[in-house]
């Protein structure tokens, strides 16, 4: 299996999009979000998703440094998805 954990976590202008999650848990909740997903399914294969990062941009950059950051804090990150319709 594989899980899209964690979607549209950036505006385009790299902000922290306005989200119930973002609001409730802070920043952390994307890792704490990949964390429970690998606990709860330790087999599944753990997905971010976005749109607007196909490209260089502040939207992509962020994206980047985020997951380099999750990477290595050991948080597991199997793949990333690019909305693109």
């Amino acid at each position: 299996y594989d899980w899209d954990v964690v979607n549209e976590i950036f505006d385009d202008d790299a902000t922290w999009r306005d989200s119930i999650w973002y609001e409730a848990l802070g920043p952390d909740y994307v890792a704490d979000a990949l964390r429970w997903a690998h606990e709860a399914d330790p087999d599944a294969l753990l997905f971010l998703n976005d749109y607007n990062v196909e490209g260089i941009n502040a939207k992509s950059t962020a994206w980047y440094e985020l997951i380099q950051d999750l990477l290595a804090d050991d948080i597991p990150v199997h793949g990333l998805g690019i909305q693109s319709h």
